[in-house]
């Protein structure tokens, strides 16, 4: 197998940056600013004034997609495959990915920030507080997460091209679903997206130097572990 270099520092990079944004943007939710009120409603009034009774009816189904609870499931699915082809690495390092950055902490940032959600044109009913989104930030590390690994293991550069078109779409999608919806501002989308990357890309960056000694300590409970994702023998670091 032809060795590739998993870029470790510019992930790293990717991922600060995309973690100062958020926190550019929790700054003016929480400051009330100006342009977090411009920025809402200029969008609020693109994305409902495509408001129609078929494409609410796709758009209440399509949302689904990004629920917590689906994504928990999965995620919990994709671990006992992985599990059971004994890449434990693998599986510990998705799922605890996602339960950590997902749930936990994305529930200590709702009550930290405890935004209420928008009082107009609401299509769902939804309860909590609004930023960063739940469903958002679940859709982006979930889908993201898949896409960047995909990306990061494609061979043909035509393959991670379309494998980021995809992602990115299918993301941007979910996100504008609860928008349209109105159960959430635009801020607390894209603040969520962000948070969503930068989990993403710390996260992988962070697999990369530290598998192998995950893998070394499973392997004094006797646990030999075959984990691809990644592999730093097989593609090597830097």
């Amino acid at each position: 197998m032809q060795k590739r270099r998993i870029p470790v520092n510019p992930l790293f990079i990717l991922g600060l940056l995309f973690l100062i944004l958020f926190g550019v943007i929790a700054q003016g939710v929480t400051s009330k600013g100006d342009w977090v009120h411009r920025f809402d409603m200029y969008w609020i009034d693109r994305i409902q004034s495509l408001v129609n009774n078929g494409l609410t009816s796709f758009i209440k189904l399509f949302t689904h997609l990004g629920d917590v609870k689906l994504v928990i499931i999965l995620t919990i699915l994709i671990c006992a495959i992985l599990f059971v082809k004994k890449r434990y690495a693998d599986g510990l390092w998705f799922g605890g990915t996602v339960l950590f950055c997902a749930v936990i902490l994305e529930m200590i940032l709702k009550k930290t920030f405890d935004r209420a959600r928008p009082d107009f044109m609401q299509l769902i009913s939804e309860t909590g507080a609004s930023f960063p989104s739940g469903h958002a930030t679940a859709t982006t590390i979930f889908y993201g997460f898949i896409g960047v690994v995909l990306m990061l293991s494609a061979v043909r550069l035509s393959r991670v091209v379309w494998t980021g078109v995809i992602t990115f779409l299918l993301i941007a999608l979910i996100l504008a679903s609860r928008i349209y919806l109105g159960v959430h501002y635009p801020t607390d989308v894209v603040g969520a997206f962000c948070y969503g990357m930068a989990s993403v890309f710390i996260s992988i960056a962070a697999y990369v130097r530290f598998q192998q000694p995950l893998i070394d300590l499973l392997e004094r409970f006797n646990l030999t572990d075959q984990s691809k994702l990644l592999n730093q023998k097989r593609r090597g670091i830097y």
